[in-house]
């Protein structure tokens, strides 16, 4: 894909992630990637460290729970629409 590329997020999501998330990919070059995933109401993904992945989460609407762990830190947050964070 060139540097250059553009894409609009699609509608119907292109992967169902193993947790039940929907999956729709959006760009990706040699440094990373980068993909949207939705969670419908009431619906609670699994908990996954990566050993070699950064990610970058961001409410596009409603609200969010997140518990999340670096090293020996853990943290438990709520997050609504507009607040990202990262790990």
């Amino acid at each position: 894909m060139s540097d250059l590329t553009r894409k609009s997020l699609p509608g119907p999501y292109d992967v169902l992630a193993p947790d039940g998330s929907e999956v729709r990919v959006l760009l990706s070059l040699a440094g990373g990637s980068m993909a949207h995933f939705t969670l419908r109401p009431e619906q609670v993904s699994q908990a996954v460290a990566h050993r070699s992945v950064e990610e970058i989460w961001y409410v596009l609407g409603g609200r969010a729970e997140m518990w999340r762990r670096h090293e020996a830190e853990a943290v438990a947050g709520r997050w609504r629409t507009g607040r990202g964070t990262g790990s």
